[in-house]
């Protein structure tokens, strides 16, 4: 089996929520530990069907559209919701609720109904991408918005994940959409089709931003558990 680039960010990324695990409990990143420990583990699965299990199977079987299926759904839903969390505005909080609802039946419906699902798969995860991108944008107006002079954006850890899948989604769902013509066994690197070379690379910003966002919670709380402390020896 191969061990691809977003296999190891991604496992940087959950031993840096575990590590952060007292920082994190009581708050939304939390659930980054559940998440990503599933991100990883169908991942993985989804590379050993690709490179044990698919050269024993025939050619129309040899897809591992299935698993990517259920990748795409936990982190539309997940994602979706962490952006929902942020998201001020409530006419963009009952679009989030409703959409992405659709983009999951959309989903589990090629899961269930079709045998074989590719295209419109890279379709919808299209679709996905460009929504999350959107999602993105209202955030980062709002925060601009609301911000106050002086406030330093980058210390706050929901603006280094909106970035990660910003940037992410931006990429992966430009080259998606050409699934078609960037498959061709002539536009490889590395052995891999290029639309997928590209989504690799920007996998580490994916993963990497929330790692950013774990460091600043456990210095904020670093830093507020030092000042109760001291606040506690002056008493």
């Amino acid at each position: 089996m191969r061990i691809e680039l977003n296999h190891i960010v991604e496992l940087i990324c959950l031993l840096a929520a575990l590590w952060n695990y007292k920082f994190l409990k009581g708050t939304i990143y939390f659930y980054f530990i559940y998440y990503l420990a599933f991100i990883l583990y169908a991942e993985l699965g989804a590379g050993y069907f690709k490179y044990v299990i698919s050269p024993t199977l025939k050619p129309e079987e040899r897809d591992n559209t299935h698993i990517y299926v259920w990748v795409v759904i936990v982190m539309l839903g997940f994602l979706s919701y962490f952006l929902y969390t942020e998201i001020k505005n409530a006419f963009f909080r009952k679009l989030i609720v409703v959409f992405t609802s659709l983009l999951a039946f959309y989903f589990l419906s090629l899961f269930f109904f079709f045998k074989h699902y590719i295209e419109p798969f890279f379709y919808g995860y299209t679709v996905a991408g460009l929504y999350l991108t959107l999602l993105c944008c209202v955030y980062f107006y709002e925060l601009f918005l609301y911000s106050e002079e002086g406030d330093s954006i980058l210390t706050l850890p929901p603006f280094w994940i909106a970035s990660g899948i910003f940037i992410f989604f931006t990429g992966t769902s430009l080259s998606f959409v050409m699934h078609s013509i960037l498959k061709n066994p002539s536009m490889r690197i590395m052995g891999l089709p290029l639309y997928s070379f590209i989504s690799q690379v920007l996998s580490v910003l994916l993963y990497g931003s929330p790692v950013v966002a774990f460091v600043l919670i456990r210095k904020k709380q670093t830093k507020l558990l030092s000042s109760e402390m001291h606040k506690t020896a002056i008493k």
